[in-house]
């Protein structure tokens, strides 16, 4: 369905034409790689079929504001990526810093050596001391790769944070949702947004009717002074 979708509004695409009103026309057409902006005389026709909004909007002219390029982003993931970065190096940091053999008591065995029963008690508080000191090995450890583990977490939530960075020609539509149309790197250009915005705009006031009508005045003026030098 999606596929058929999308060839459908292709077809659009290539037939902006037969969209106009009777006497409009088309003005100006930015094709990007996912998507067409056409501006006609009278409205901006925008051919989006990526997106899950509607494929085709269109907007009259004077309802349009400003053209700009931004950039979707999630914040929130670049926030996690960020703590979880301060938390891997931070016990990084503390499992490095602690030596397992100076946190293991030490016990001095050499007093009970004579006394009867020595060697068992001797034996018994080594092996607590080696079980000790094999549970605090087994801590730092476990530490230590929590703290590799909230790097690697980190480096994937600040990836993941640049990769699902989305640039948008984003059109604002006065009293309606703008028009956002994602665009893809080939689509960057420096003129893309100040000829679109420019298309869209009114045309400037140097058109040939008011130059007509400067003639028109001209000459009105200078039949008068005529008019003036012939009555004098």
């Amino acid at each position: 369905m999606a596929g058929r979708r999308t060839e459908r509004i292709d077809e659009w695409r290539e037939r902006v034409d037969e969209l106009c009103y009777d006497g409009e026309r088309v003005e100006h057409r930015l094709d990007l790689e996912c998507a067409t902006v056409v501006v006609t005389t009278q409205r901006v026709l925008a051919f989006v079929p990526t997106t899950a909004g509607p494929a085709f909007r269109h907007v009259d002219r004077p309802n349009v504001g400003t053209v700009t390029l931004e950039t979707s982003q999630r914040l929130a993931v670049l926030c996690a990526g960020i703590i979880a970065a301060f938390a891997g190096v931070a016990t990084l940091e503390m499992a490095t810093s602690i030596t397992v053999s100076s946190a293991v008591p030490s016990v001095d065995l050499e007093g009970i050596a004579p006394l009867p029963g020595s060697n068992l008690l001797v034996g018994f508080v080594e092996t607590v001391l080696a079980a000790i000191e094999t549970g605090l090995l087994l801590l730092q450890w476990s530490v230590l790769l929590a703290g590799v583990a909230a790097l690697v977490a980190a480096i994937g939530l600040i990836t993941y944070y640049i990769r699902s960075r989305t640039r948008l020609l984003v059109v604002r539509v006065s009293g309606d949702d703008d028009l956002v149309v994602p665009v893809s790197g080939v689509d960057l250009e420096d003129e893309l947004v100040v000829d679109l915005e420019a298309a869209i705009r009114p045309a400037p006031e140097s058109t040939p009717a008011l130059e007509a009508e400067d003639g028109r005045r001209t000459s009105s003026r200078n039949w008068t002074e005529i008019d003036h030098e012939e009555s004098g």
